[in-house]
């Protein structure tokens, strides 16, 4: 099996990139967020009691105090960074990366972005009497949006680059083989940790009571919290549990749904291997994702998982149990498939071309 030389980040350049991380992630958005609430508060003299907090296509459309900025600004700019920045800490650990580097942009991108907004949306209604027509959120939209992609580019900048450690090769527990002309199959299920599946249930059952209620009354936006339930409920049943199978043939994954799946032949197989993976740390969370180093994969929780090479393309991964002896059974049909190349060549004459 084909083995992997990790190199451990410095110690110097992970507390370095971990500073600037905290630095980036959790007091840039205290700053912004505090400059925020400071104009606000400087503002509400100016402002109406009412000031309008949702605009539809004709305009504004909701009306309520001031104050509902300031939730919006202390929440979405200073308590979603907070709540991402303890997540990646706690989580990552000595995989610090790419991921790490992203999430730390995107914390302080959301507070600019919040704050933008919500200061945006109230400078078009300063001094504006009950008469007097509010302008449109267009142009606040687009200088939010503006915002949130200097600022995410600037904290991505600022950051170190460290190129999240490996995780480690594990050791099969006993050597697979396989005889010419035998086959043997192996067949696993991973699936979504039973705390996650739980809550995403509860808020499939949330937006069912909210929908029947909505639809019930007669109220607006029945039909959309219907379609987010059947949305979010398709989703949740395609991505929730994934048959593994490896074969002569290769390598398969695909949803209980059926869709969505993949199917790797054995022509395409370079290696397998069993690694160590963090979700958060390598792919940034769990689901099928794409790693910020081109590795995908089906990653539902940390643990072991069947790494395979691919030719001219990036690894893919399945974090699942057995995966030592599934990577072993799979790279025996490599080693296999690539031994018989060679003696199918001879017996057929051809001489062997060595690339």
């Amino acid at each position: 099996m084909t083995t992997h030389d990790i190199t451990r980040t410095p110690p110097s350049l992970l507390r370095r990139a971990r500073r600037t991380f905290f630095l980036v992630a959790v007091v840039a958005p205290l700053i912004i967020s505090a400059a925020g609430v400071a104009t606000l508060l400087v503002w509400l003299p100016s402002l109406p009691d009412e000031v309008a907090t949702h605009w539809g296509v004709n305009g504004a459309e909701a009306f309520g105090p001031p104050s509902a900025y300031l939730w919006i600004i202390l929440g979405i700019g200073f308590a979603v960074p907070v709540i991402i920045a303890t997540t990646t800490i706690l989580t990552i650990g000595e995989h610090w990366g790419a991921a790490a580097r992203l999430l730390g942009a995107l914390a302080v991108a959301l507070a600019a972005f919040a704050t933008t907004l919500s200061l945006g949306s109230l400078v078009i209604q300063r001094d504006v009497s009950a008469s007097d027509v509010i302008p449109g959120i267009e142009g606040v939209m687009a200088a939010s949006f503006a915002a949130f992609a200097v600022v995410g580019a600037a904290a991505w900048a600022i950051q170190p680059r460290v190129r999240a450690e490996p995780g480690r090769t594990l050791e099969p527990k006993h050597a697979v083989r396989v005889a010419d002309g035998e086959r043997v199959v192996w067949l696993g299920t991973t699936s979504m940790p039973r705390a996650a599946l739980a809550g995403l249930l509860l808020v499939l059952v949330a937006l069912a009571g909210l929908a029947v209620f909505l639809l019930a009354t007669g109220r607006e936006g029945g039909w959309i919290v219907t379609v987010v339930l059947v949305v979010v409920a398709v989703a949740l049943a395609a991505t929730a549990s994934f048959r593994v199978r490896v074969t002569p043939e290769g390598f398969a994954a695909r949803s209980l749904l059926g869709w969505p799946r993949i199917v790797i032949p054995l022509d395409e197989i370079d290696s397998a291997r069993a690694v160590e993976v963090s979700p958060f740390g390598e792919f940034g969370g769990w689901g099928w994702r794409v790693g910020m180093d081109g590795r995908s994969g089906i990653i539902m929780r940390s643990g072991p998982a069947i790494e395979v090479s691919r030719r001219g393309r990036h690894p893919f991964l399945v974090t699942i149990d057995g995966a030592g002896t599934a990577s072993e059974l799979l790279q025996a049909y490599v080693d296999r498939a690539r031994a018989a190349g060679p003696a199918r060549r001879a017996a057929s004459g051809r001489p062997e071309v060595t690339p």
